[in-house]
Order: structure tokens, then sequence, then C-alpha cells
């Protein structure tokens, strides 16, 4: 290893946003013009050193479930309820009736935020859709290509 120190490793906030960035599979050139446009001067060549040494998340294989702690608390509490093995008559179980009992909250919260979510969004839509203004054009992954059609015209000069 250099004795050098990334430039971008020595700020957490820049690390944070141009890791994630790589993790999007975002080129270095897109991340210069990102950052430009943020005002943050960077070269696309600091950003290729930075990802020499970048390391992302480990990426599961495919087929893999994802596993949930929460799932699994619940799952497991409903098949020993099922089996007669969690009964509510012994207060020796009442520890694994709350595990089951914490896990489905958790589950259901995250479901009652995503449905909020959702709706918020869905709100944001009629609304810009009533109000007339058109919804952002869609872009490409380097985020200022916008996605179309174009018919080329002649005896048009730039």
């Amino acid at each position: 290893m250099s004795s050098i120190r990334c430039s971008v490793c020595d700020n957490g906030f820049l690390r944070a946003t141009i890791d994630r960035l790589l993790d999007e599979k975002m080129s270095f050139v897109g991340i210069e013009r990102y950052a430009g446009e943020a005002g943050i001067d960077i070269s696309a060549d600091v950003v290729s050193r930075h990802a020499r040494h970048y390391k992302p998340d480990p990426e599961k294989p495919k087929g893999t479930p994802k596993r949930d702690f929460a799932i699994v608390i619940r799952d497991r509490a409903m098949e020993m309820v099922d089996r007669g093995e969690l009964a509510l008559d012994n207060k020796n179980l009442v520890p694994g009736i709350n595990a089951g009992l914490k896990a489905q909250s958790i589950i259901d919260g995250r479901e009652k935020a995503k449905t909020k979510q959702q709706s918020a969004e869905l709100a944001w839509a009629i609304i810009n859709m009533l109000g007339g203004t058109q919804p952002a054009p869609l872009a490409l992954d380097d985020g200022l290509t916008i996605d179309g059609d174009y018919e080329e015209v002649d005896g048009v000069s730039d």
C-alpha cells in the first residue's frame, strides 16, 4: 500500500457519496460530472484511483434467499404455535410468544411505512398531472443523457 492517502477517503461525506455511485456502476466521468454539478472539483482520475482500493459489499450468489431476522423469528414462532409447542397457558413460554409478537410488529411497521411512501409518491404524481407540470425526462445511467428518440434534420447548423 502506498504512503499517500486517498483524497476521497480523507473526506467521509465525499467517500460515502462516491462509493454509493460506484455501487450504482456509474462511470468515473459520470461521477466527475455529478460532483461538478454539486460544486465539488474532483477528476475522473482521482475517482479511478479511489476505485482501485474501494471494495463494494460482497454480492450474494443468485438464488440465495435474503434472510430477514424478523421474518425468521415470526415464522419460527408460528411453527411452534401450530405444533402446540408454544402454548399461551405455559408462563415459561411467554418470551417466545413475545419474540413472535415483536417480530410481527416490526414487519407490520415496515409494510406500513412502505405503503405510506407509495401513497405519497402517487399523490405527488396526481398533483403534478393535474397541475399540468411534466414529469422529469427519463435519464440514462450517467444522469446527464436523456433517454428517448431523435430525428436528424438536414440543413440545421450548430
